[in-house]
């Protein structure tokens, strides 16, 4: 057998009888320990080499969706175009549609939309709200006019009632208290029936299944709904003291408050400031969108007010497709 010297590092070989002796190194006359060299065995014992690596776990693939045909694919098969993943066979046509214009970027969610991973374009949105008016108008038109109605018909009965109690020096303050009260179950009507009027714009605008009946959803979260509407309106009154610009910024900002509390199930506090930090991104955008919203709906008025048939109903698709674009819509 072969053995190495480890003091001069002289090499020879020895006889197999000499194991367990010490030998003198015939170079530096060092006494040398003769020792059975041991082979190492790297496999645990009674497992073969190949059946050890097979009884490994094989390491987890992370994939993720396709953005344009919506396939799941390994991650380092997709591309990232500013947020979006998109395959080898899509990319062709999706930056063609970029090159154009044509595609508008949407989040994926409320964190998506709050981080601002979203692209919003004016003549998008409203290009695609009209287009969208068409199979609306029905549902649309018809749960604004019952929201109205019950709205005058409650402040009619307030009206008749303060009437019947007379001005009387005994009676003042039940007065006011009763008009105060009746002032604030028009708004909660209000309120509640808006939020369900939003709602309609919001699964057309995702095209999915919408109905007059949507008016009453709201009902089901009147809490969440009131409260969010009574800190809202604290707020933005409070900007509107505070120089106008804070006022306008929170009026804009808070406008998605309704549908995150609807849609996503958002607390109060948590829709409102998901509505306001979401918007900054694109905040002028937004109050664009308004002020031409506005001037649409003052030329539709012209004609005796007719043309709202088509503005009404389009305004809601707008505000849907603003918060699909933001926060994306859940499939119901």
């Amino acid at each position: 057998m072969e053995m190495t010297c480890p003091h001069c590092g002289l090499s020879g070989n020895v006889k197999e009888e000499n194991i367990g002796k010490s030998l003198k190194c015939p170079k530096c006359r060092k006494s040398i320990p003769v020792q059975e060299k041991v082979e190492e065995n790297t496999e645990p014992p009674g497992i073969p080499a190949m059946e050890m690596a097979e009884s490994l776990p094989s390491p987890a693939v992370k994939t993720s969706t396709c953005s344009g045909c919506s396939k799941e694919f390994q991650q380092d098969e997709l591309i990232d175009f500013e947020g979006q993943l998109i395959c080898a066979a899509c990319k062709p046509a999706f930056l063609q549609k970029l090159k154009e214009g044509a595609t508008t970027r949407e989040s994926s969610g409320v964190e998506a939309g709050i981080a601002g991973h979203f692209s919003l374009q004016i003549g998008e949105v409203v290009s695609e709200s009209w287009q969208k008016v068409k199979g609306t108008k029905g549902s649309a038109l018809g749960a604004i006019i019952l929201m109205y109605i019950t709205a005058f018909l409650l402040m009619g009965a307030g009206g008749v009632l303060t009437g019947m109690m007379g001005i009387d020096e005994n009676n003042i303050g039940l007065l006011i208290g009763t008009q105060l009260l009746i002032q604030l179950i028009y708004m909660v009507v209000i309120w509640v029936f808006s939020a369900g009027v939003v709602m309609i714009g919001v699964r057309r605008a995702a095209d999915q299944p919408f109905s007059f009946s949507m008016l009453f959803d709201g009902f089901s979260k009147t809490g969440k709904i009131v409260t969010a509407m009574l800190l809202q309106t604290a707020l933005i009154s409070l900007g509107f003291i505070l120089l106008i610009i804070p006022g306008i910024y929170l009026a804009v900002g808070y406008g998605l408050t309704l549908p995150l509390i609807m849609e996503k199930g958002l607390g109060p506090w948590e829709a409102l400031e998901a509505s306001r930090k979401a918007i900054h991104h694109c905040w002028f955008q937004i109050f664009g969108l308004y002020l031409l919203m506005t001037l649409i709906f003052m030329i539709s008025c012209i004609p005796l007010g007719i043309g709202m048939i088509w503005t009404a109903p389009m305004a809601l698709i707008m505000i849907g497709v603003v918060y699909r674009i933001i926060f994306g819509v859940d499939e119901k």
